[in-house]
């Protein structure tokens, strides 16, 4: 049976991505798409016609397909939270595997959410606004709400992925405060990849959402029911 102090054996563990390669990947995946869709659009005139004339789903497409990645991304970031706390990452993968793995997949979740949003500059159909895409509720032209609340959650997971780095300053308690948000961004993600996305009438995607919700709710409670043990 787990106890409540398996978790803690991981609260001296440091992050293997130091913050500067952090902040800079992330700054890399912005920039870098602001700089493709200006590229485009302005230097490469014939692959602008592909993306906005024959074809003009491609922007859609791409921000669609990153959207998935990065959702797929932070649900193992919030499964392997869970199994941290308890003894399922003794039997796979290891315990220290697991909390870098939780890091890794909730950084690639942020840089592959930043790309999703940044990408539907260049889509002529919604035709989204920089303030629109950064600033939540505020994309009038395309199912305010539920994109209101991907922004959200997008948001949320800003300080919770960081507070790596400042866990020793804060002190394990908050840190783990700061983390239960991360159900609460999963939750708000969840709903937008259901409401918002193009692809819910896909038996496959329903299937994806479907998994990986009951695989949350799964590892929840089963984490509760441990510390419920363990503290009778």
């Amino acid at each position: 049976m787990s106890t409540l102090s398996d978790h803690k054996e991981f609260d001296s563990e440091e992050p293997q991505v130091p913050l500067g390669i952090a902040v800079l990947i992330l700054s890399g995946v912005a920039l870098g798409t602001l700089a493709m869709i200006a590229a485009v659009q302005t230097w490469l005139p014939a692959m602008g016609l592909s993306l906005s004339g024959t074809q003009p789903q491609a922007y859609w497409d791409l921000a669609r397909s990153a959207g998935i990645v990065a959702y797929l991304l932070m649900w193992l970031s919030v499964a392997f939270g869970l199994i941290i706390t308890n003894r399922m990452a003794r039997v796979w993968p290891g315990g220290p595997t697991a909390f870098d793995l939780h890091q890794f997949s909730s950084l690639l979740g942020l840089g592959f959410a930043v790309f999703h949003g940044l990408v539907l500059l260049g889509d002529q159909f919604i035709k989204f606004t920089l303030p629109q895409i950064l600033i939540p509720f505020a994309s009038v032209n395309y199912k305010t709400i539920w994109v209101g609340l991907g922004q959200l959650g997008f948001y949320a997971l800003i300080p919770i992925t960081f507070s790596f780095y400042v866990r020793r300053q804060i002190g394990a308690n908050v840190w783990r405060a700061i983390h239960y948000v991360s159900f609460i961004a999963f939750s708000m993600v969840t709903v937008h990849g259901l409401l918002a996305g193009s692809d819910t009438t896909n038996p496959m995607v329903l299937g994806m959402y479907g998994m990986t919700g009951l695989s949350v709710v799964f590892l929840t409670l089963y984490r509760m029911t441990t510390m419920v043990r363990a503290t009778a």
